[in-house]
């Protein structure tokens, strides 16, 4: 090797890479290789065909219940065709591989018959020019023209297109055809390429009977020359001399009858080796000329373990298009072989601790051990740190611990502290950490203890320590002589430049402005690169600094770095930074702007696959020769870049597409995936990819078939409809991956390129379509467009409907506006008569004679004042309604300065009669919290009832949610339209909470809504009381006090009902008594009084006091029943109604639940919305009864209903409304009716 002008001779080495179960490769014995058009290799075992892409491998197997499947898995032999299938030779036969659609053909007699063959042949051979060769027992010879598809015969005749009659058992090749081998060593030489004729025959062998196998087999060498070989046999046949050899098969033993030795394969390369194949010899290399031989044994280069006495069994041996070597083994797999496998070259010398370079171009090797290579005179020490050259023609050997030794015109001086100790010329320190020559020619020298120049000139030292103050600390890691004339000088506690021409020292540990420190102060080696940037190595990466800028960049593990301490720094003749560590080598390409140096780097890092002696190499131990190249030390020895052919864009070839995944799933060729054959064919096979919408996530890998390569390709791709420009595939999963793309076409456009950057000519396109989602179907745009005219049609109809009840909304009001001026002017014509008759009525009273017409007069006298009066209020609120309403607004509210609506401040003449006496109220004891979103209304209620209660008031609903637990008012009064919780959630909320469901809750709605409206609003019937907007602020007032429990005749109206309270009340309508007709609720609550059997009466007998105090019988209110005696009241009101609804919804909870038997409280309150004690108390209010009584009662009167209409017998009855037995049922029932069920079905039997 003209790289390494190594002392030592060095026998040729091969070594190769390996592929076995660790790689996926399942099975150890690999019978058959080829490496089909496409550029996969396939490989021949008895577990199945594999399939090999350079990175993974597929593997084809035999399954009964799969026809498209292999025969048999024992492969025997891989032959491609023209058309690009392979031919496949099975222990049950051959088959045809269809790469299209990964599939295997088993039923042969077609593809015979096609040809114009009867019967199965018994051997196939395709050649180079495919042509199909074949031999049939007992017929002959019939070779195939594939191109023309013409079948020629080659029989047992003497003619010239004959052959001989015998035993076939191989097929092969040479220059001028076709090879036919006899078991008994004939041979025959057959063409059809110019015309069909038998060459030549040769029945040398047959004639001597020296040989009689089946195993026999033929080949070519470079310079056609026809071995034979099989069990017992390797020998040559020379054409041009018509002569046989087997001095070399005898040689090697492989020749004999008795011999016990198979040779199963041999393969020539482009280098004139033929490679052979053997059993029990291994993998023979011999030299296609000579004949020299020499055993080979296929190992990979980082393979440490001893080589073995006994050769590996070799059973195959292919030779590629690119000259790469297959080999394949019996039970150690697959190992291959090419100049460029590797992207390094090694030359194992031992632990190299130092190199360097004289100016002779000789390279010079130190050890850890053995002293310094090619070189036996006297050292310090075997040991060698540190080596380098001076101008004078002196190497200079530095050691670990025992000094420096000078090696100079045949002479040797070693300086040592140790043993120079009285004498001040020498060595500070023995420990040698790095050596350096400047332009003068001078040693520097980098030591534990400081740093030393020696003068070859003057023969002195001259000495840098810290004790002299000319260094900051003494221990020097590295030295490195960098521009002008500047000395780089690593140490313990950073970087110093020292310039050589001014002496002038400045100190690093960061950049210059010290805003970034160094990834460590401890400095292993340093650089100046021809950029002129600073590369500082140490334990913990690398940092760039850029004196120019003041910039400082780091490459550590973080940023792909192969490992953190840095052991050498050099910079090769590419200007590619390389950098040596404790696990592996790291080459940075780096790219930028010179002008505003500003730069990018590119790492790429290698390891024992790429050829590596080892991974761990030793400081200091790198050095870039004289012409550019880069060698690494480490501790089996040095490495160096391969050297690389300027054809290498031409080698690289087409990409393969090899897998598609979709998500996290593969798709496998010919599978249905969500009702879709995604790969109808192989996908490399294919030019076009059709996805769904919901596959738009996927990734591609990629392939290039060349094996060859020193490093794995990289690819780069285009993704033409999402990108503009070309992009660098994943190098790590050598494929792509796309997200979430759109619907629409795009083209993928893929090229191999290498490490140093060189592109394959050949491109690999694929166009992919992603379709539209079911949403963007044509249909469902036909759909949209239906569904937009309908809804425009339907928005016109509905803007002409709306305009039409605008229209007969204006129709109406001015309707009313016309009938109210009718009554208005009604009024004026009735009060003038009204009038009159009121005086003749007066005059008549002063001349009544006796008291009692008097009183009548007098009366009716009265009556009509009150009607004139009511005719005058009439005809104020129809005068002009609008300008009275606004006005009574500005007398109640003003604006103040900022637009804002406030009350009128308190004012003597406004509050007199408003103000509370001085004495306290016993309400002002009770909280009230008030809950509404109108703050007029929330200060209105406040000036008239705070001087009552005292008054809490919310104008957010939830607000008052978190505020109430804690606050704990006695009553809370809220809205039930409230923005963002609504009163009847806000009550079952505090009615269901233990702490606050004691809280009274009085619920406010926006008018009277009748018992209908608040169960289709879904109002709750939890709140203790409703009030409807309108209401008077005294009624308000009782209300809250009977809650309260307070006495009802206490005195309130001085406090609430003061002159000008009641003048406002009067005429706003927002605050005044609404009531509304009990007909509708009567009506509906008498067909349940009268749906109750005959003989259960409502408890209780309401009455109403009159106004003198006597009681007197009035009708019976609906739905009275469940109210306690004096507790129904004569309006109606919706706290009756909600009460009633209450009952209602108990009385259909306990129909559900009965069956169950024992009916729980707490679950049938917490069915109503409320809480235990809540729903208890309020039961009982208002039937006067417990809930268990209550139940008990509504379970009787279904018994009642049960009895009337149904014949079940009373046990089936008993346990239908949730009685344990039927002698319970019958007891209580005797005890509430007075009778027996029996009884009484048999008294109100309907008939």
């Amino acid at each position: 090797m003209a790289l390494l002008l190594l002392p030592l001779t060095v026998a040729a080495v091969f070594y190769f890479k390996t592929l076995d179960s660790r790689n996926k490769l399942n099975s150890s014995q690999i019978n058959c290789i080829l490496k089909d058009s496409r550029g996969f290799v396939w490989f021949g075992t008895p577990a199945g065909l594999y399939r090999y892409d350079g990175y993974t491998f597929k593997n084809f197997q035999s399954d009964s219940q799969d026809g498209s499947s292999l025969p048999d898995s024992y492969i025997t032999g891989i032959q491609e065709a023209l058309d690009g299938n392979l031919w496949v030779e099975t222990a049950s036969g051959m088959c045809i591989y269809h790469p299209q659609t990964e599939s295997f053909e088993r039923d042969m007699r077609q593809v015979y018959s096609k040809m114009g063959l009867t019967e199965a042949p018994q051997i196939v051979y395709i050649d180079q020019r495919k042509n199909m060769w074949m031999y049939i027992p007992k017929s002959g010879i019939f070779a195939y023209n594939t191109q023309q598809q013409l079948m020629y015969e080659f029989s047992y005749t003497a003619d010239t297109k004959g052959i001989p009659e015998g035993n076939v058992v191989s097929i092969s090749e040479c220059r001028e055809g076709a090879l036919i081998v006899y078991d008994n060593g004939t041979i025959a030489c057959c063409d059809i390429a110019h015309q069909q004729q038998t060459l030549w025959i040769n029945q040398d062998i047959a004639e001597q009977g020296l040989r009689h196998s089946t195993s026999l087999k033929a080949f070519a060498d470079q310079i056609d020359n026809i071995w034979l070989y099989g069990h017992g046999t390797l020998m040559v046949y020379n054409k041009n001399n018509n002569t046989w050899n087997t001095t070399i098969g005898d040689q090697l033993g492989m020749t004999g009858n008795n011999v016990d030795r198979s040779v199963f394969g041999m393969a020539g390369d482009r280098s004139g080796n033929i490679w052979i194949a053997t059993d029990r010899a291994g993998l023979i290399r011999m030299n296609v000329n000579t004949h020299e031989t020499e055993s080979v044994e296929p190992r990979a280069i980082n393979d440490r373990t001893r080589p073995t006495e006994t050769q590996k069994s070799i059973l195959s041996v292919y030779v590629d298009d690119t000259d790469l070597l297959w080999v394949g083994t019996e039970k150690a797999g697959v190992a291959y072989y090419g100049k460029n496998i590797y992207k390094f070259q090694s030359a194992f010398l031992g632990d190299i601790t130092a190199m360097t370079q004289d100016e002779g171009g000789k390279m010079w090797y130190g050890t850890s051990n053995n002293g310094v290579l090619d070189y036996s005179g006297p050292l310090a020490s075997l040991k060698v740190s540190a080596m380098t050259t001076t101008k004078d023609g002196s190497l200079w050997v530095g050691s670990p611990e025992n000094g420096l030794t000078r090696i100079h015109a045949g002479g040797t001086t070693i300086y040592s502290a140790k043993r120079d100790s009285n004498n001040t010329n020498t060595l500070i320190d023995d420990h040698i950490n790095a050596l350096c020559c400047d332009r003068s020619g001078s040693l520097w020298i980098a030591t534990n203890g400081g740093l030393q120049v020696f003068n070859p000139k003057m023969n002195t030292f001259s000495t840098y320590t810290k004790e002299n103050g000319r260094l900051n600390t003494n221990m020097i890691t590295s030295l490195y002589y960098g521009s002008n004339n500047n000395m780089l000088v690593g140490t313990n506690e950073g970087l110093m430049i020292l310039n050589l021409s001014t002496t002038e020292k400045k100190i690093f540990t960061g950049n210059s402005s010290n805003l970034k420190k160094f990834t460590s102060d401890y400095v292993t080696q340093v650089l100046q690169d021809s950029r002129g940037l600073l590369w500082i190595g140490t334990r913990d990466g690398v940092n760039v600094l850029n004196l120019k800028n003041d910039s400082l960049n780091y490459i550590t593990e973080d940023n792909g770095l192969c490992n953190n301490s840095i052991c050498g720094i050099t910079e090769d003749k590419n200007n590619n930074i390389w950098l040596t560590t404790s696990n592996g080598v790291c080459r940075v390409v780096v790219q930028g702007d010179h002008v505003g140096d500003v730069f990018s780097y590119g790492l790429y890092n290698y390891d024992l696959s790429d050829g590596l002696q080892s991974n761990e190499f030793n400081p200091g131990a790198i050095i870039c020769k004289n012409d550019g190249n880069v060698l690494f030390g480490g501790l089996y020895g040095v490495n160096w870049i391969s050297e690389r052919s300027k054809d290498d864009t031409n080698s690289l070839p087409r990409v393969m597409l090899t897998q598609l995944f979709i998500g996290e799933t593969e798709i496998k060729t010919g599978h249905e995936y969500n009702g879709m054959v995604t790969l109808p064919q192989a996908l490399n096979e294919s030019n076009k990819l059709e996805l769904m919408s919901s596959q738009n996530t996927f990734s591609l890998k990629f392939s290039a078939g060349n094996y060859n390569q020193g490093e794995r390709l990289q690819f780069m791709y285009w993704m033409e409809g999402l990108d503009n420009e070309w992009r660098n595939a994943d190098p790590l999963q050598h494929g792509v991956t796309f997200k979430k793309l759109k619907s629409g076409k795009y083209t993928l456009h893929v090229k191999a390129m290498s490490a140093d950057g060189a592109v394959s000519r050949q491109e690999r396109v694929l166009i992919i379509e992603i379709s539209n989602p079911w949403w963007m179907q044509w249909w469902m745009i036909l759909v949209y467009v239906i569904v937009i005219i309908a809804a425009v049609y339907i928005y016109r109809t509905v803007s002409k409907r709306i305009n039409y009840i605008w229209t007969k909304k204006k129709e109406v009001i001015n309707e009313l506006a016309r009938q109210r001026e009718e009554l208005k002017a009604a009024s004026d014509d009735l009060r003038q008569p009204m009038a009159r008759m009121t005086s003749i009525i007066g005059n008549i009273s002063d001349t009544a004679t006796t008291v009692d017409q008097k009183e009548q007069v007098n009366s009716l006298h009265f009556q009509m004042l009150q009607i004139i009066t009511r005719i005058s209020e009439m005809q104020m609120y129809l005068d002009d309604p609008e300008s009275k309403a606004t006005a009574l607004a500005a007398d109640r509210l003003q604006l103040n300065d900022r637009g804002e609506v406030k009350l009128l401040g308190e004012t003597a003449e406004l509050t007199a009669t408003i103000r509370p006496p001085k004495e306290k109220l016993e309400t002002q004891k009770y909280v009230v919290a008030i809950v509404d979103d109108n703050k007029d209304f929330l200060n209105f209620i406040t000036a008239h009832l705070g001087q009552i209660y005292t008054i809490h008031t919310y104008d957010d609903s939830t607000k008052a949610h978190t505020d109430l637990e804690v606050l704990k008012p006695d009553i809370v009064v809220c809205k039930e339209i409230m923005p963002k919780m609504t009163g009847s959630e806000l009550c079952n909320y505090i009615k269901t909470n233990k702490r606050t469901q004691d809280i009274k809750f009085v619920l406010m709605t926006n008018g009277v809504l009748s018992a209908a409206e608040m169960k289709e609003r879904n109002i709750t019937v939890s709140a203790d009381d409703y009030l409807a907007k309108p209401f008077n602020m005294q009624e308000a007032a009782m209300r809250f006090n009977r809650l309260l429990g307070l006495q009802m005749n206490i005195d309130m109206s001085g406090q609430i009902e003061g002159r000008e309270t009641r003048r406002l009340e009067g005429y706003n309508a927002s605050m005044t008594t609404s009531t509304i007709n009990y007909d509708d609720m009567a009506e509906e609550m008498e067909g349940q009084i009268k749906a109750l059997p005959e003989g259960i009466k409502p408890e209780g007998k309401p009455e109403e006091q009159t106004a003198e105090g006597e009681k007197k019988d009035l009708p019976q209110a609906p739905g009275s029943e469940y109210y306690a005696e004096g507790k129904t009241i004569g309006e109606y009101s919706m706290n009756n109604a909600m009460d009633e609804q209450l009952i209602k919804n108990v009385e259909q909870y306990v129909l559900q639940n009965m069956s169950r038997g024992q009916i729980n409280l707490e679950e049938m309150s917490s069915a109503m919305g409320m809480g235990r004690v809540p729903f208890f108390h309020r039961i009982k209010a208002i039937t006067q009864k417990t809930p268990a009584e209550l139940v008990r009662d509504l379970k009787l009167r279904h018994a009642c209903t049960l009895l009337e209409r149904t014949d079940i017998n009373l046990s089936e009855l008993a346990i239908n409304v949730g009685f344990i037995t039927a002698e319970n049922f019958i007891n209580i029932f005797k005890d509430k009716f007075g009778m027996s069920p029996l009884e009484y079905r048999l008294a109100h039997r309907k008939k």
